[in-house]
């Protein structure tokens, strides 16, 4: 450690950025206005010829309030936020039980299966579908797309993900103009021209789609290896699922860091950063880069412990306007699996290697009455 860094504030050289791993570090960087989520204007280095090539990409994204600050930001999440409001998308809460049903109904009654491709990964991508206005669209269509946009976010300079990730966003919206996503959905139901509605529908397919795949797969992970199928189905059962889904949310948060721009010189934590600098701040509450380990098994569960105040949706303006939306499948994933298969097991899972999106590859279990002891 150099005398440039502290405990809660490291420079890693190799990623040219510095990383808040504290948490109460990262709480106060993620209110902090010289940390500016501008980062795309940065960190586009496509040349000029191949950026021309790629002009609706680049006009689409940059339409994407995630990337904006201030009033800029508020303005345009204003015109999102009634539509995924905690009070709105508890009205959807019969919708998102019969498509976890309807995944459910598709699984075999006993075997192994992988929950991740085969029920996690459908449950998102189909509710995301009905609530996006894209009926119609499979879920490894939809997860090819997301897959697509963050390839380019995190590799912006290499034009075979530039063009990928364009070809994503005019599929998306020959889809959404096909005329078959129904009323009452965000793309009907947002302000602004089509170009400013494709930004939103698709800053939130690719906020939304992987990460709260990541957070049911980890939730289930955790009650079946913890053997709470019995708490999430008895008479506390919603209240208990909620408990789970914050606790996973504390310990494995779908989204490892953000990154924000350095507008000022700033200090973090003693830490001069300079203009213009690259910061990674950690919703983990440890720094994400830390070469540790996935665990084999998680920590007992204690259900009586108070609500974690952990960052897993971020914090401030900035907040995840998709978090009601993510709970909800969480929860209503876990009741209903639980109450179908009641002695299901895990029986072998493997983490994926990504530190900015965290969660399983994939998570085998064995449905089998009795299966896995």
């Amino acid at each position: 450690m150099t005398a440039s860094e502290t405990t809660a504030v490291r420079h890693y050289p190799d990623l040219g950025a510095w990383v808040v791993a504290d948490k109460e570090t990262a709480r106060a960087a993620l209110g902090d206005p010289a940390l500016s989520s501008r980062t795309a204007e940065n960190g586009f280095y496509l040349p000029e010829a191949v950026r021309a090539e790629c002009d609706e990409l680049f006009d689409v994204i940059g339409r994407w309030f995630v990337l904006r600050d201030g009033e800029d930001h508020l303005a345009a999440r204003r015109t999102v936020q009634p539509l995924v409001s905690p009070g709105k998308i508890r009205r959807l809460r019969g919708e998102v039980d019969a498509i976890v049903e309807e995944v459910l109904d598709e699984l075999p009654g006993s075997g192994v299966v992988d929950a991740v491709t085969r029920l996690t990964e459908q449950i998102s991508a189909r509710t995301l579908a009905r609530l996006l206005g894209l009926s119609g669209t499979g879920a490894d269509e939809m997860h090819r797309w997301a897959r697509s946009l963050a390839a380019f976010l995190a590799a912006s300079y290499r034009k075979d993900h530039a063009l990928a990730a364009q070809r994503t966003l005019r599929e998306m919206r020959a889809r959404f103009e096909d005329g078959t996503g129904g009323e009452g959905t965000i793309w009907n139901q947002v302000d602004g021209s089509p170009q400013d509605r494709l930004a939103t529908c698709s800053m939130i397919l690719f906020g939304g789609l992987e990460t709260t795949t990541s957070l049911m797969s980890t939730a289930l992970w955790y009650v079946l290896e913890n053997r709470l199928t019995d708490q999430v189905t008895g008479p506390a059962g919603t209240a208990a699922a909620e408990s789970v889904v914050e606790r996973v949310l504390e310990l494995h948060p779908p989204l490892g860091h953000v990154a924000r721009s350095a507008a000022a010189d700033i200090e973090l934590a003693g830490c001069p950063v300079s203009r213009g600098d690259l910061v990674l701040v950690s919703l983990t509450g440890h720094d994400p880069f830390a070469p540790t380990p996935p665990p084999a098994s998680p920590p007992p569960h204690t259900p009586d412990a108070p609500r974690p105040d952990h960052l897993a949706f971020g914090h401030g303006m900035h907040y995840c306007t998709g978090a009601a939306l993510a709970r909800l499948e969480a929860v209503s994933l876990l009741g209903a699996f639980a109450r179908r298969h009641p002695h299901a097991r895990t029986s072998a899972g493997t983490w994926g290697p990504n530190r900015t999106y965290r969660g399983f590859a994939r998570l085998e279990v064995d449905l089998t009455p009795g299966g896995g002891g």
